[in-house]
């Protein structure tokens, strides 16, 4: 019997056909559910997270967690199933320490180990906000906790701008950071804990700081032998974070790398574009690998 995967994602049908093309070259079998196809049970002999009639941990041999909203609580429950079903679950740290969605968060653990990051703070208080930005400098970033694909992040040049910014957050749900005045930044892809042997540059779009796949950057491939320092970094940074697929991305304080962040759901679409590597299919393989080596 070929191996089965569960790909839980919601909202990306691009990398959830590229998983199931991978797998169907591989060999495995790949089928994606999402949020809104969940049903749980503890009903008589009816026990666990359901789909279409089929309870998912026993049908299975792997599960793949890319998404967690709107339903955090139900993905958490179905990923603790799987891993007592003695079942691979990717990420893995979602069924053995505590769960935590904030940018802040990753940056608390990635300086405590070791991995520079941008000077960052996140405050409750407009006015403790502003005093660090002062302190910092203007330009800022002001960004928000959980923000994603560069939403919620905007480069602010004084004071009064700053406090008009954060009055369209709620209390406490915004960081403000040191803004790095760099040409590119770099995107690492990493599975397994291991760098890809190709990574991209990123240059922003003129008059825009940020950058984005989603935002119609400029992107360039180069093969990670050029950077090794960078490899490093990325590499750290996903085992800190116990992140088994993540896109790290990276931007220079003058000579030195510093990581924005590792992303937990990373998209590939235009990195695969660029690159013209496999990540889906190296993704895969990870898996299959993975599940060999599980012990039930």
């Amino acid at each position: 019997m070929p191996l089965k995967i569960l790909w839980f994602e919601t909202g990306d049908p691009w990398i959830v056909s590229r998983a199931k093309e991978a797998g169907a070259r591989l060999g495995v079998h790949v089928d994606s559910i999402d949020a809104y196809d969940l049903n749980l049970a503890a009903d008589g002999t009816h026990i666990g997270v359901f789909a279409e009639g089929r309870n998912l941990a026993s049908c299975y041999d792997a599960l793949v967690v890319r998404s967690f909203m709107p339903f955090i609580s139900e993905t958490i429950t179905l990923a603790r199933l799987f891993r007592e079903a003695g079942k691979v679950v990717i990420d893995e740290s979602l069924t053995d320490e505590g769960y935590a969605m904030s940018k802040m968060h990753d940056y608390i653990m990635l300086a405590a180990g070791g991995v520079p990051v941008p000077r960052t703070r996140q405050f409750s208080d407009p006015n403790q906000m502003a005093d660090f930005a002062d302190e910092l400098g203007y330009p800022c970033v002001v960004k928000g906790t959980y923000g994603s694909r560069g939403r919620y992040v905007h480069k602010i040049g004084s004071e009064p701008e700053l406090r008009k910014r954060v009055m369209h957050y709620k209390p406490g749900e915004a960081s403000v950071q040191e803004f790095l005045d760099a040409f590119v930044d770099y995107r690492v892809m990493v599975i397994g804990y291991r760098a890809l042997p190709v990574y991209v540059s990123r240059k922003p779009q003129p008059g825009d700081f940020r950058t984005n796949f989603e935002l119609n950057e400029e992107v360039i491939a180069h093969p990670m032998s050029e950077a090794p320092e960078m490899q490093v970094i990325a590499e750290r940074a996903a085992r800190i974070l116990r992140r088994e697929f993540t896109g790290v991305d990276i931007r220079c304080r003058g000579a030195q790398p510093l990581v924005l962040e590792a992303n937990r759901r990373p998209g590939f679409k235009d990195f695969e574009r660029a690159t013209d590597f496999d990540v889906a299919g190296a993704f895969i393989a990870y898996v299959i690998e993975k599940c060999k080596g599980a012990t039930p």
